[in-house]
């Protein structure tokens, strides 16, 4: 307080030894307060309601803040959220939140308690006006009265506006897609899709994949970037599939709503598998003898004969023919094999070649044809010419029907028969395949040509 001085009067009255006369003082004036705070007062902290802007995600067993860096002006508004969570349950804690770099503000202290779950929520802020006396670090301790050891500390910053540490910027986006493949054919996409990864988007952020056709897209999904701003996604065809042809994909960012550069591929025809030829004719092997009933006399003439004719079997295949004698004959049987034509035709003519003695040749005979897994059967019969004049002078043989001139068989037999030929180069392969007309002890030789073949027979 400053000191009050006396007028000038009153101290010579004082201090004089003179009788002089007193003179009235003039009434003092009232004294003046004057304010010894200095400039910045002290600061008080206070309770402040919890809101979502003083919301904390502690973690278990912790206390935490709402915010690590608040400004004057934000601590005067709303405060700083305090809470904790995993904490002993249903007790009481003591609450203090004080300075920590000396600035002129008092220690708050409070008691919290907990829940069931061992947690709370409190929030504090700074009394009155935005204050520069507040700025500074505060630590935020709570204790358990019970138990020294059962505490958990934090702290917070209260900075002036232009000190409040700037946001970190968010990574510029820059999408950007490839595909796995430019090339795929239509079946392959229908089942699988095509594979696509992209970049450069916000970080956690929605992402719109659009498949691209000539009139109208054919593919949109919405996908979510990682914490990188990758994605990564199948596109798949529409139901139906594509036409062969060429299309593209592309991402767009929806928070900044920038889209990447469009990544193409072209839908390829698929492949043409042709079905084999069929190697099996549709319609069953079929064998015509012709024929059927033919005299000695023309059985061994070369132009006439008996042909066997095959059908429908599979061009190329071996044709397996096989003659034989019925009952007692000195006939031999006779097997051969040629080969079915392009078409899966084949066919040999049988005739005897000892012109000498039809009669060698008289009887029944059965024919069996193979080709591939047909099996055909079917018979002939050389029979008596019903024209000819008896055996008695047989114009093939001498008066006495002995046979042995120039056409008779070696021994001079007259029962002498002659070779059944073969004829056409694809029959020489089968020497051993003749057959042996024995008669009398003479060998006569039963073979078959092709029916289309005009040269002359080869002897076996």
């Amino acid at each position: 307080m400053k000191k009050l001085a006396l007028a000038p009067a009153v101290a010579m009255a004082i201090t004089g030894l003179a009788a002089s006369p007193v003179i009235a003082a003039p009434s003092a004036p009232t004294p003046t307060q004057v304010d010894t705070q200095p400039a910045s007062k002290t600061g008080t902290l206070k309770k402040t309601a919890v809101s979502s802007q003083t919301a904390v995600n502690a973690q278990a067993g912790t206390i935490g803040v709402s915010t690590n860096n608040v400004t004057i002006e934000e601590f005067a508004e709303s405060g700083v959220g305090i809470a904790g969570t995993g904490l002993t349950a249903d007790t009481e804690y003591a609450l203090t939140v004080a300075p920590a770099d000396g600035q002129n503000v008092e220690t708050f202290e409070t008691t919290v308690a907990t829940d069931a779950e061992g947690s709370f929520e409190f929030a504090v802020e700074g009394l009155g006006a935005a204050d520069p006396a507040f700025m500074g670090n505060y630590t935020v301790t709570v204790t358990n009265p019970e138990d020294a050891e059962d505490a958990a500390t934090t702290s917070f910053e209260v900075t002036g506006e232009d000190e409040k540490p700037d946001e970190p910027e968010a990574p510029e986006v820059d999408p950007k897609v490839s595909l796995n493949t430019d090339e795929i054919s239509a079946s392959e996409f229908e089942e699988n899709g095509i594979e696509l990864a992209g970049e450069g988007f916000t970080p956690n952020g929605a992402v719109t994949v659009i498949g691209a056709a000539t009139q109208s897209p054919f593919y949109q999904d919405e996908v979510t970037a990682d914490e990188d701003g990758k994605i990564s996604t199948t596109v798949d065809a529409p139901e139906g599939g594509l036409e062969p042809g060429e299309y593209s994909v592309y991402a767009g960012d929806v928070e900044t709503d920038t889209p990447s550069e469009y990544a193409q591929f072209t839908v390829t025809e698929d492949e043409q598998t042709e079905e084999p030829s069929p190697t099996t004719p549709a319609a069953e092997a079929e064998l015509s003898v012709s024929p059927e009933t033919i005299s000695a006399d023309d059985f061994v003439v070369e132009d006439k004969g008996v042909t066997l004719a095959v059908e429908n079997c599979e061009p190329g295949s071996d044709v397996h023919y096989v003659v034989t004698p019925k009952g007692n004959s000195n006939v031999t049987a006779y097997d051969n094999t040629v080969q079915a034509d392009d078409e899966g035709n084949a066919s040999v003519n049988v005739y005897g070649t000892s012109a000498n003695d039809p009669s060698a040749y008289l009887g029944d005979y059965d024919v069996s044809v193979t080709c591939g897994d047909d099996e055909m059967t079917g018979a002939f019969t050389v029979g008596e010419d019903p024209n000819a004049g008896g055996s008695d002078g047989d114009e093939h043989g001498d008066e006495d029907g002995n046979g042995n001139g120039d056409n008779g068989d070696e021994d001079g037999n007259g029962n002498g028969g002659g070779d059944l030929p073969r004829t056409g180069t694809e029959l020489t392969g089968l020497v051993g395949g003749a057959a042996l007309l024995l008669i009398g002890g003479a060998a006569v030789t039963m073979t078959m040509r092709r029916k289309k073949v005009t040269e002359d027979p080869s002897q076996i």
